[in-house]
């Protein structure tokens, strides 16, 4: 493993990998960009190509390029080594499956079932005729790795045990369903009479499963789709189908063509469109849309030519307005979705998506058809167009907006605009139900001293000067220094960096050094003044010869706090 990581990084370089998912540009003797992991107006993410490293000094996000890939590609480190090794041309090999750990093996697992359920699809015939029926080729059906689930309760089950995998790992993998304790049953196959959707991660690897009804059970009592459940490798939140074909697309085509379902999905890819991606067992959510995002930032949503479709896809386009997409829609005919227009007329179907126009502007024309006398109009605006005005991320074109409403109605805009603000988010509903955010959130804030010191051990790591560590040694004290070094060695790059940035330009780094070292003992002694005064307060009232001691060391520290301001 470690020769593999080694010629990896020989091989790539840092601003190579970055440059692949953010547009860098040259800061000195490093880049910047904005930070792929957090909404920010003012670029923070900083690449060191002497250091191989990245650090955000916005949401504290660091590391090489290795965890860089595991951040954006929602990655383990075996994941994100196999994927840079393939870019590398390193040869990589698969660890053996008695060796693995639980996650390597459940990912031999999910392939094992995938091949599992492509050879079953071969040998039905109704599931391909159906198929055939909904337009999917055979070339589509291969290339998307479509299969089947027969029906009967335990024969993927029989089929993977016979392959060296246990029953737990079975059950961890969502694969077999553990029966209630006590009931006296086996554990059963979760996928029974089922047309196959094998899901992917970012790096193409199968960790879960989305199962269409078909045949036998094909009755009201089941559910027309299901999905995997969360499991150490798949978390319906943060995986959209077909994402890992769609990458290269999102960023050539700059869009994402957003649809319901694996059908709809799969069909679009065939007509051309290998931007379009979907979402698998649950709501859109905020994990989603950073997906996209760091890749595109135009979205399409496929709807019916009314306000039913946008009504059922509130939730969705406000996220996307909120997190600062450009949201258009592609209008469908009425009662068709995406995979019945394409399977119709594939034609219409990109018609539809080139013709996508800003959901703010289909809903104005929508409503103006539905409501031509102007006081009926300007209520429903109100109510159905004001609230995703509220929600544009970008003030210009809330503006714009308002202006073109204004206009349409003949009102002030003053009016309009008034009524936007007064629209009200429950916020927190929309974050609790769109999923998790960020996991790493800006530090506490430090207080002045912590803060020079990161500055002070900052310039020494970026030097590497023994002078410069002698002089900060020689002020700290021997004890003081081994602590404060060892308690910030983790965030060595990125203290190296930041002095790097602040400092690079300095020609007097010697005088600079000695001015925050005497920035630090000042407020060194600063805080040890108001320990001494705080301790005073809680004597008050007790016999002066307690409080006396106390009282000379304060004025001792004051003497030497405006002694060293005369420096």
């Amino acid at each position: 493993m470690s020769s593999t990581l080694e010629q990896v990084k020989a091989r790539l370089a840092i601003v190579e990998v970055v440059s692949g998912y953010l547009k860098l540009e040259r800061a000195g003797a490093n880049y910047r960009a904005r930070c792929p992991f957090h909404q920010e107006k003012t670029p923070s993410f900083f690449v060191s190509p002497s250091r191989g490293t990245y650090h955000c000094f916005g949401c504290n996000r660091g590391g090489d390029l290795i965890s860089f890939v595991e951040e954006i590609e929602n990655l383990d480190f075996v994941g994100a080594l196999k994927l840079l090794a393939e870019r590398a041309g390193v040869s990589y090999r698969q660890p053996d499956p008695a060796a693995a750990s639980l996650k390597s093996r459940l990912y031999l697992l999910h392939e094992a079932a995938a091949s599992y359920y492509i050879e079953q699809l071969k040998s039905n015939p109704a599931a391909l005729s159906y198929l055939a029926e909904r337009g999917l080729t055979e070339i589509t059906i291969k290339s998307f790795r479509l299969g089947w689930a027969p029906p009967g309760w335990r024969q993927l089950g029989s089929v993977l045990a016979g392959q060296g995998f246990k029953e737990a790992e079975m059950i961890s993998a969502g694969l077999l369903v553990s029966p209630p304790a006590g009931s006296g049953k086996s554990p059963y196959d979760r996928f029974r009479s089922r047309i196959m959707f094998p899901l992917t991660d970012t790096a193409g690897r199968v960790v879960g499963f989305s199962g269409r009804i078909f045949g036998a059970d094909d009755d009201d009592k089941s559910a027309k789709y299901l999905n995997s459940p969360d499991t150490l490798l798949y978390n319906k939140s943060k995986i959209l189908y077909l994402y890992d074909r769609a990458r290269l697309a999102l960023r050539t085509a700059n869009r994402c063509v957003l649809v319901e379902g694996q059908i709809d999905a799969v069909l679009s890819h065939q007509a051309g469109f290998a931007e379009t991606v979907a979402v698998s067992g649950t709501a859109l959510t905020h994990d989603h849309l950073a997906l996209i995002k760091r890749l595109t930032n135009n979205l399409i949503m496929a709807f019916d030519a009314d306000l039913a479709g946008i009504n059922a896809g509130q939730r969705a386009i406000g996220l996307a307005l909120g997190a600062g997409f450009e949201v258009k829609i592609a209008v469908l005919p009425a009662e068709r979705d995406p995979a019945d227009l394409i399977c119709e007329n594939p034609a219409a179907w990109r018609q539809a998506v080139d013709a996508a126009v800003h959901v703010i502007d289909f809903l104005l024309t929508v409503l103006e058809r539905q409501s031509p006398e102007r006081r009926a109009l300007a209520h429903a605006i109100e109510l159905e167009v004001y609230p995703f005005i509220a929600r544009l991320a970008n003030p210009l074109d809330q503006a714009l907006f308002i202006n073109q409403i204004a206009t349409r109605l003949g009102l002030p805009e003053t009016v309009v605009r008034d009524g936007v603000n007064r629209v009200k988010f429950d916020r927190d509903k929309i974050q609790s139900a769109g999923g998790s955010q960020s996991a790493a959130g800006p530090r506490p804030l430090a207080t002045r001293r912590a803060r020079l010191e990161e500055i002070i051990f900052g310039l020494t790591l970026w030097q590497d000067s023994e002078n410069l560590k002698q002089s900060v040694r020689d002020r700290f004290g021997a004890e003081r220094f081994a602590e404060i070094w060892q308690e910030l060695e983790p965030r060595r790059g990125e203290l190296a960096l930041a002095a790097e940035l602040a400092y690079a330009q300095s020609e007097r780094l010697e005088t600079e050094l000695d001015e925050l070292l005497n920035y630090w003992q000042e407020e060194t002694w600063r805080e040890e003044l108001a320990d001494l005064l705080a301790k005073v307060k809680q004597l008050n009232g007790s016999p002066p010869s307690l409080i006396q001691p106390y009282l000379i060391k304060c004025q001792e520290l004051s003497e030497k706090i405006n002694g060293l301001k005369k420096l």
